[in-house]
């Protein structure tokens, strides 16, 4: 079987998590779902995990779960190699009112999302992304300000993609939480007959709408 990854043709000899497994406490890393790669992009995203899974606890906060996950997975890794990672979340931090803005490496998150969306492509529809299709991600938990552009955005988000999805994947087990750790919902129609739009969820809170566009040739 080939590579989970859009356009790669190497036979898949490495299986990779969807989604990762550092996202996950132990005792539920069993619950995901595993697809074939090859050993390049077995790797694809593992750089920009710890970066992005910091990124959507901050941002998640206070869910349970969502502080959980922080203090189990990202606080221990702060100082670890020097305080990378720490440096990393503080690079161009600003004093704002009542406290610290710390920018988001859009380019880190793009990449992560762009992997994460093939797989789970890949694990749904039994066969890899076709290469007809671009990608773009869009961040709404990320979007500042209460003016009503902004407020506008979030509201068309949530309206449009409210109808039955292609397919849901859910992940991380409940428990005494009121959260799940990561949800995805898979918007399109089957056997890639048009664009496709995947609606990932963490901690019920940080969300994220990856946009696969498919590209018709026009008749000659």
């Amino acid at each position: 079987m080939a590579c989970y990854f859009q356009g790669c043709e190497e036979k898949g000899t490495t299986k990779e998590h969807i989604p990762p497994r550092s996202f996950f406490p132990e005792g539920e890393k069993h619950q995901l779902v595993t697809v074939k790669s090859c050993p390049a992009h077995n790797n694809a995203k593992s750089k920009d995990d710890l970066y992005v899974l910091a990124q959507i606890c901050m941002h998640a906060s206070p869910a349970n779960r969502a502080r959980e996950v922080w203090l189990t997975k990202v606080a221990p890794q702060l100082e670890f190699n020097g305080g990378k990672l720490r440096d990393m979340l503080a690079e161009g931090a600003v004093q704002v009112e009542g406290g610290v803005a710390y920018p988001v490496r859009i380019e880190r998150l793009d990449e992560f999302f762009t992997a994460l969306s093939c797989g789970l492509i890949a694990a749904s529809q039994k066969r890899s992304l076709p290469a007809n299709y671009s990608i773009n991600h869009i961040y709404p938990s990320l979007a500042t300000g209460g003016d009503s552009v902004s407020k506008a955005l979030k509201q068309g988000i949530e309206k449009f993609y409210s109808g039955k999805p292609l397919a849901v994947m859910e992940f991380g087990k409940p428990g005494l939480h009121n959260e799940r750790i990561y949800t995805a919902e898979v918007f399109g129609l089957p056997d890639f007959e048009g664009s496709i739009t995947i609606v990932h969820l963490f901690f019920g809170k940080f969300k994220v709408i990856s946009m696969l566009s498919k590209s018709f040739e026009m008749p000659a």
